[in-house]
């Protein structure tokens, strides 16, 4: 493990954790250390994620199930570790990948996940003046060895003040948004999102169901009825990626071993709805301050089933379930589409990050940005997202 300020370096232990932080009054008491292991900072990490998890993405079980599924070695991961006095103050963990001759360093989980932030101790972070932040992240990401540039997608806009990356990173720019349902319980959720229309529509949809036999709703969490439940959903998912000509993202079987395993070390859970006991509908959600993310929805692919929309039956049942249980939102991720238009009052927006170190660093970020400018644009404008999709399907067919 690479370290500087070598005056703190381990964790505090695990006996005097419970103690009240207090502010950082001396930045010089600060460490960074970087290590290509996860070992090397797993205590620190899951003292961190106890008590300052907001995000899926910032979970330790979820890294490990992702670099285990994957057989990702240790030379391609980094992991940067800021240390305040004896306690963690924030992990920022990293992939190391080659692109086009570029040694780059983003994000674990590639397009899976809908927002990305660093795991941080803000009691402790927001005690530092604004400048030093700046010059901690920056020295940081300086240690960080065999990179070109650092590139950090799809970082919530309240985050990235939060964590001040903002001023210390570069190309700073608006790449999305996630659509979150965020209401104090079902009933004013209900009351804001169904009208009478709705409601006729919803209760038409559900009885087209019941005439075809018994629906129910469940919740599964980990287990063997899980994995067989995330085989159910992946089929129905590539069937409709078949019918509309695109390349199934999810037909790598490392990939539904990642998810199987992340359901079970990342507070996963799934959403079900049944029809005579076979799943017509399933939704994959993890858990992470105080909400639920959707990572992974299906519906069975019948045409005879259309009718009842089980897609829709079954997310009115899970957001009723999510706020009776006493969750404060419900993210449903990056994308347009119906269910978040009928669901979802807020749309958070997400921003992207480049940080050169080397000179061909800087080539690559000025692509970067251009890059995540055509994306904006063509998502804000509906004509060309249109001929975006047309495009994609046409690719999609050609390939298959």
């Amino acid at each position: 493990m690479r370290q500087v300020n070598e005056r703190i370096a381990t964790p505090m232990p695990a006996s005097l954790r419970s103690s009240h932080p207090v502010p950082v009054t001396d930045v010089a008491r600060i460490s960074i250390a970087v290590s290509e292991r996860l070992e090397d900072v797993a205590e620190a990490w899951a003292w961190l994620e106890a008590g300052h998890c907001v995000l899926p993405s910032q979970r330790l079980g979820l890294a490990r199930a992702w670099i285990e599924s994957r057989s990702i070695a240790a030379k391609d991961c980094v992991f940067v570790l800021l240390s305040a006095e004896d306690e963690p103050l924030a992990i920022l963990p990293l992939i190391r990948q080659r692109a086009y001759g570029i040694r780059l360093a983003t994000w674990f989980y590639g397009l899976h996940l809908g927002s990305y932030a660093p795991l941080m101790n803000r009691a402790r972070w927001d005690a530092i003046e604004s400048s030093e932040q700046v010059r901690l992240w920056r020295q940081a990401l300086a240690l960080i060895p065999d990179c070109d540039i650092v590139h950090l997608h799809d970082v919530p806009g309240h985050l990235v003040e939060a964590t001040g990356l903002a001023e210390a990173l570069e190309a700073r720019v608006q790449a999305d948004s996630v659509h979150v349902a965020r209401y104090a319980d079902w009933a004013a959720c209900d009351a804001k999102r169904r009208d009478k229309h709705r409601r006729k529509v919803d209760r038409q949809q559900g009885n087209k169901l019941a005439a075809r036999g018994e629906v129910s709703f469940e919740i599964v969490g980990p287990g063997p009825e899980a994995d067989g439940l995330i085989d159910t959903m992946f089929w129905q998912r590539a069937e409709r990626f078949r019918v509309q000509g695109i390349r199934d993202p999810f037909r790598c079987e490392t990939i539904k071993r990642f998810y199987k395993r992340a359901l079970a070390e990342a507070a996963g859970e799934l959403h079900v709805l049944r029809l005579d006991g076979d799943a017509i509908a399933v939704r994959y959600n993890l858990l992470a301050g105080g909400g639920i993310y959707s990572l992974i929805t299906s519906m069975h692919p019948s045409p005879d089933l259309q009718a009842g929309s089980p897609g829709k039956q079954n997310l009115l049942r899970v957001m009723q379930a999510a706020f009776d249980a006493g969750h404060g939102f419900v993210d449903m991720g990056k994308g347009e589409s119906e269910e978040k238009r009928l669901w979802c009052n807020e749309a958070v927006p997400l921003l992207s990050f480049n940080r050169p170190l080397t000179p061909a660093g800087r080539l690559a970020a000025a692509g970067f940005a251009v890059g995540e400018k055509a994306k904006g644009s063509i998502k804000s404008r509906r004509e060309l997202f249109d001929m975006y999709r047309k495009l994609r399907g046409r690719v999609g067919r050609w390939g298959s």
